[in-house]
């Protein structure tokens, strides 16, 4: 069973000895577990919400790094750690799966001849993926930067 099926059964049980609160308690009570329970199911739909549509919704970084094992470890690890489960990887592009769902990719940027750019000795990329994703690798890039 899934956390959100579980999370939604708890929810209707508490529902459930809410409503029938009212034939078993003094009516403080149940008024006060009816608010908790409204409260708890505005709460739930509210955080399914911004699960659905705002925490995934996709997002872009640039990035301009000298080492492609860098790149590929540092991505890779954190898609991974977001449940992508097929990697299909290009000449100048990464794409990352869940599934059948594309959850993310890294493309190299290419010049007018089409090679793989490279400004000062480092490559730059575009990371297209969800915007939670792209602050983990912001964190953890900026923190392996700051250890060389």
């Amino acid at each position: 069973m899934s956390f959100g099926k579980i999370v939604v059964t708890a929810i209707v049980i508490f529902t459930i000895f809410t409503v029938s609160s009212f034939f078993f308690l003094p009516s403080k009570y149940s008024v006060s577990l009816a608010i908790i329970d409204l409260s708890v199911v505005i709460f739930a739909f509210l955080t399914w919400l911004n699960d659905k549509y705002f925490h995934e919704y996709p997002s872009q970084r640039i990035f301009s790094i000298e080492d492609k094992n860098f790149i590929h470890d540092v991505i890779t690890r954190q898609m991974n750690m977001h449940g992508a489960n097929k990697i299909v990887e290009t000449d100048k592009k990464i794409e990352f799966f869940k599934g059948k769902h594309k959850i993310g990719e890294v493309i190299f940027r290419t010049d007018e001849n089409g090679n793989i750019l490279k400004v000062d000795g480092k490559y730059v990329i575009e990371v297209n993926a969800p915007e939670y994703i792209l602050h983990n690798i912001d964190h953890e890039t900026w923190s392996l930067i700051g250890k060389k």
